[in-house]
């Protein structure tokens, strides 16, 4: 066989980096912004693991996809919050003063005070759920895949007890009548700005 191209040199491959699993781990809030979608206002927080075997895995994975996509990769550790209105329903309400009362009890000496730059640093901890979706793949096959996302907050301490209860999966994937057809899809609340959105910001 005659060289294809020049400068071959056999050498271990860097491998696939995995996303954490599923289950709850101490993190920081590395970068945050106010966006707007729906009608609706979210914080929005990109966010790594600090602690344990998983350290930095959200921007591990990121750069591993950087070499393999360029621009076109994603980064997975982001967790929004829906930004509560007055005439809101009950839910949203809660899960944000949920969320901000695991980070305020996370950080001695922080109180929400509705500036969301000072999220910024803090750490918190986080409690991953695995999310089943549809995509199409390169041949323009409708296929099932899986992930995991940042599905709540939990206070630090729980998380390093093993306080934390499992979360449910979330399942958006679309629903397909007999000839496989895409149909409907799960009406979920919560969109997963890290395929629409570059990040870092």
């Amino acid at each position: 066989m005659k060289p294809t191209y020049k400068g071959f040199e056999a050498k271990k491959s860097d491998g696939f980096v995995s996303l954490p699993p599923v289950g709850a781990y101490v993190a920081e809030i590395k970068e945050v912004r106010v966006v707007e979608q729906f009608e609706h206002q979210f914080i929005e927080m990109m966010m790594d693991i600090t602690e344990g075997e998983y350290k930095g895995r959200f921007v591990d994975v990121w750069n591993a996809n950087r070499e393999r996509f360029g621009d076109n990769a994603k980064f997975k550790g982001i967790f929004r919050m829906r930004i509560p209105v007055e005439n809101d329903e009950e839910w949203v309400r809660r899960t944000f003063e949920g969320n901000l009362w695991c980070v305020q009890e996370s950080n001695p000496g922080y109180a929400w005070d509705w500036d969301e730059k000072k999220l910024k640093g803090k750490k918190v901890g986080i409690n991953l759920r695995k999310r089943l979706y549809t995509y199409t793949n390169a041949q323009g096959e409708t296929k099932d895949g899986e992930t995991v996302e940042i599905g709540k907050f939990e206070t630090i301490d729980d998380v390093r007890n093993g306080k934390c209860k499992p979360m449910r999966d979330r399942d958006t994937r679309q629903k397909r009548d007999a000839d496989d057809s895409p149909d409907s899809t799960d009406g979920s609340n919560f969109t997963d700005v890290s395929e629409s959105v570059p990040v870092p910001w």
